[in-house]
């Protein structure tokens, strides 16, 4: 088996944290176009952290980032950090210390891939290979991260087909994608991800074009392995009765910059941005009785939504890229130099305009430690 010490996160530090992250792509000789621009966030082990938005918002490239997996070019990292607690940094055998992932060689960079860290993508079908059996899939990644041998793999890709949830686990290991549900390619995809014990899974849309039955029993296998082995969860979604029954924390994304972050109870119960305001609101209600939903649009484009924040007479003014910056502002030098993201109240961040009065207030980094408490009949 493979003999290096995994390395053990305390529950009250970060297992990961990124600041200001900024990504960048080519545009055919036109200017770049900003992907992700500022991002800012932490995990701790055993929390969910959600990241939630429309498309296009920078979720998945922020994600794609913790792996190196942008191409570059077309793809730049212009600027941040992505610290990782990783035994590449262990000063001794099982304690780990925190390394930039952005700095990683090609080398360092494919242990952490599947080993520390590991993805599971929002449409199996195009993510496992057609003309190899699951089996093979899941034990090339253990071959890759573990000194075994042939009969040990097999082993390890049972027991994780098993953990799962698949059932014949010794007859399908030998079959093809093709002869998998779509809900049962999505845990042949989650086995392929923890077989080898990752402390962060990174979970892009997973399930997508599930229908609700399967999508339930993903999430509730997410859940419990989150609970089993304290294994950190980046879930990247845009469906937000996930996040509210799944999530932690909340980090909601737009135009590539964070606008809102807070524990979830916090956020579904006080919205701040209003674009949460306008996410949340544009949600159907059971037992509510609407002739028309409320669009996004609708509320993003009211003034009167971005007066709604504590101190907004003061020039605390919630960001938006289509309005006009403020004549107060603070900018700093560089493409964000307009913007902060700023901690309104206790264990709630606001992404503002840079204003003299913003840029005055003390504020902190977004760093929460919260985890919900495990529901009754929950066993760990």
């Amino acid at each position: 088996m493979h003999t290096d010490q995994a390395p053990t996160t305390p529950p009250d530090q970060p297992l990961v944290t990124v600041r200001d992250l900024a990504v960048s792509f080519d545009n055919r000789g036109g200017p770049r176009i900003q992907a992700v621009d500022g991002n800012s966030l932490t995990i701790y082990p055993a929390q969910t952290v959600a990241v939630v938005g429309e498309s296009g918002c920078g979720k998945s490239v922020s994600a794609m980032s913790m792996l190196q997996l942008i191409p570059r070019p077309p793809g730049r990292f212009d600027r941040g950090k992505i610290l990782f607690r990783s035994k590449l940094g262990s000063g001794a055998p099982g304690d780990a210390g925190m390394v930039d992932l952005l700095t990683l060689s090609d080398d360092q960079i494919r242990h952490v891939r599947g080993n520390e860290i590991a993805m599971i993508f929002q449409e199996p079908m195009t993510s496992l290979n057609p003309v190899y059996t699951v089996g093979d899939q899941i034990m090339e990644a253990i071959f890759l991260h573990q000194n075994v041998g042939a009969a040990q793999a097999f082993d390890i890709a049972m027991r994780a087909m098993k953990d799962v949830g698949i059932p014949e686990s010794e007859r399908r290991i030998k079959q093809y994608p093709h002869q998998f549900s779509g809900g049962m390619r999505q845990r042949v995809m989650i086995a392929m991800a923890l077989a080898c014990q990752p402390r962060l899974l990174l979970a892009d849309e997973p399930t997508t074009a599930l229908d609700v039955t399967i999508q339930a029993q993903i999430l509730e296998l997410m859940r419990g392995l989150k609970r089993d082995r304290g294994m950190a969860i980046m879930l990247i979604t845009h469906d937000l009765g996930v996040v509210a029954e799944n999530a932690d924390v909340v980090c909601v994304m737009y135009a590539g910059r964070v606008v809102e972050y807070a524990p979830v109870f916090e956020l579904y119960e006080h919205p701040l941005h209003p674009y949460t305001r306008g996410l949340l609101n544009s949600i159907p209600r059971v037992g509510t009785r609407k002739e028309r939903l409320v669009t996004i649009k609708e509320i993003v484009e009211n003034p009167a939504e971005f007066a709604m924040l504590p101190g907004a007479d003061k020039g605390v003014r919630p960001w938006w890229p289509w309005h006009e910056a403020p004549k107060d502002l603070a900018r700093l030098e560089g493409p964000a130099g307009d913007y902060m993201l700023h901690e309104v109240s206790p264990n709630h961040w606001v992404g503002l305009w840079r204003t003299a009065a913003v840029a005055q207030s003390p504020t902190r980094a977004p760093d929460l430690a919260f985890r919900k408490p495990e529901p009754v009949g929950a066993t760990s």
